[in-house]
């Protein structure tokens, strides 16, 4: 028989369970701090950190044309300090197209293409001071901008007319008309100008901006062209009677002197020093071969055959390529030499379909492809003048690359969902043969801080949406991750400067908006604790 004694202790049952099912669980809350609520992407970080811009209220662009990616989007574009502060807006109708908005290399300006018009490929140049937080407007059917290497000065093509004015403002100064794009020299004195085709037949034009009146015809139908790095020298290509290019230096005080036929490719060393080509491209050879020209030096030296990419080491003393490639195998036979008058070639492995050179330019990591007994992409390593054959440090690999100071090698393995998760590993250079450490788990990105790179930014591809989960971890292993949020756009950066700090754009509608997270304290292992 049921008591009534028993009643109220039900009742409170009842009422403690009908509580706990109708309690909703806690928001979550990331690390971020947040910079500027609503919805966003493209998020683009000042040189130095004293700010982040990004696109607000993005849509995804419906009068691009055929010829345009399905993913560009078009919104306004705002900035913000990175330490907190108001938002500015610079405009509206911006797209995320290569070269519309961008930071000045000192991290002063930004500039933006604003009111963007994708029939005629133009729109309204606005540029703001970070400093100041304020914007001005400079032209209108601007199709191309650019800064000067100090960010001292801003170029642009308005109406197919180019100018020079002050970064912070005053008259430009008009350089030249029918102007497609240019390129400031190093140090900001000289400017590179190709003229459009239609009503400039494809001119280049070297202007001194001391006498910016007495520019100097270079050649016609120009195709490519670039600065030396040390701004000493310049190349550019300019099409032949065959269907291809043929390659030109400008020696300081010289004329345009030819050095290669059909090239389509060519760059400058990091210091400037040599140029690298490759060369001999016609209807019929396809792939080309790869010369290399010293400075100071009249005639290129053939280093490599049948070549479709090549790399200087970054200190310059070395140039790494892939000779005899194979469409076939899409591969060829990894090579390097020394940059000398008369450099001569050493192969190291075959069948390489990629390579990068460490940051001191002495060791050259490499994807090897294997064929038995099952087909794998492996990861060896190879240091000049301490190994006779290549290391293998790793297998299954998608990505690798070395750490700043050339003491560990990362890469990516294990993966799963078409290389959108992979367990991230390190080995020791020095020790090669030691077992790889894994730093973590799952990945889809890293990315080591600019500061010192003790740390690593790492994603993680969510499978409910086209969105990223972020968090940091040491670089060396030494604790786990830690994530910083959930449900934010691609696109994630390393504000830079003195700090670690990352922002990005979170796509979670209850928390939408641009933040900033501090480099999380990570916790020691327990073992590491107690020693």
């Amino acid at each position: 028989m049921f008591s009534l004694r028993v009643l109220p202790l039900l009742l409170a049952v009842g009422l403690a369970a009908g509580c706990k099912s109708n309690s909703q669980p806690a928001a979550y809350k990331g690390e971020g701090r947040l910079l500027a609520d609503g919805p966003a992407r493209e998020v683009v970080t000042a040189p130095g950190g004293g700010a982040v811009a990004w696109l607000a209220d993005p849509q995804l662009a419906s009068d691009k044309g055929v010829n345009t990616s399905n993913q560009v989007y078009v919104g306004k574009v705002r900035m913000a300090p990175t330490s907190g502060g108001p938002a500015i807006t610079l405009g509206d109708g911006v797209a995320t197209l290569p070269g519309t908005f961008f930071f000045s290399p000192d991290g002063g300006k930004l500039g933006a293409l604003t009111a963007w018009s994708f029939p005629k490929q133009h729109g309204t140049l606005v540029v703001a001071d970070v400093a100041r937080g304020e914007s001005r407007k400079v032209a209108d059917e601007v199709s191309f901008f650019a800064f000067s290497p100090d960010g001292r000065q801003l170029g642009y093509v308005a109406d197919r007319k180019l100018s020079v004015e002050l970064a912070a403002g005053g008259a430009p100064v008009a350089i030249a008309p029918n102007a497609s794009t240019f390129e400031f020299s190093p140090d900001g004195k000289s400017l590179l100008v190709r003229r459009r085709a239609i009503g400039g037949g494809g001119e280049l034009l070297l202007v001194d901006l001391a006498k910016p009146d007495q520019a100097q015809a270079l050649a016609d139908d120009v195709a490519d062209y670039r600065w030396a790095e040390d701004g000493k020298r310049l190349a550019f290509t300019a099409r032949n009677d065959k269907g291809g290019t043929d390659l030109y230096v400008v020696e300081p005080g010289s004329k345009p002197a030819k050095v290669g036929e059909g090239v389509p490719t060519f760059r400058f060393s990091p210091d400037g020093r040599h140029l690298a080509f490759i060369g001999d491209v016609t209807i019929q050879k396809q792939f080309g071969d790869l010369y290399v020209l010293p400075a100071g030096v009249a005639k290129p030296v053939k280093i490599g055959t049948t070549v479709t990419d090549f790399t200087f080491a970054p200190t310059s003393k070395r140039i790494g390529w892939l000779d005899k490639y194979s469409p076939q195998s899409r591969g060829g036979n990894l090579s390097w030499a020394e940059l000398s008058e008369k450099p001569e070639a050493r192969e190291v492995a075959k069948n390489v379909p990629s390579f990068v050179w460490s940051h001191g330019g002495d060791a050259l990591a490499f994807a090897a492809r294997q064929t038995t007994p099952v087909f794998s992409i492996d990861l060896d390593l190879y240091r000049i003048g301490k190994d006779e054959k290549p290391v293998r440090v790793g297998r299954g690999v998608f990505g690798y690359s070395f750490s700043g100071k050339d003491d560990r090698l990362f890469f990516r393995t294990e993966c799963t969902r078409n290389a959108r998760s992979c367990d991230l590993h390190a080995v020791s250079v020095e020790k090669p043969s030691e077992p790889a450490r894994k730093i973590a788990t799952g990945i889809f990105t890293y990315e080591p801080d600019p500061h010192d790179e003790s740390m690593l930014m790492i994603t993680y591809a969510r499978t409910d949406a086209d969105a990223l989960d972020v968090a940091a971890v040491p670089a060396d292993g030494s604790a786990g991750p830690k994530t910083l949020d959930r449900m934010v756009a691609h696109g994630t950066r390393f504000v830079g400067g003195e700090g670690d700090q990352i922002a990005y754009a979170v796509l979670d509608q209850k928390r939408l908006g641009v933040y900033v997270a501090e480099p999380p304290a990570f916790e020691k292992p327990v073992a590491a604790q107690q020693k």
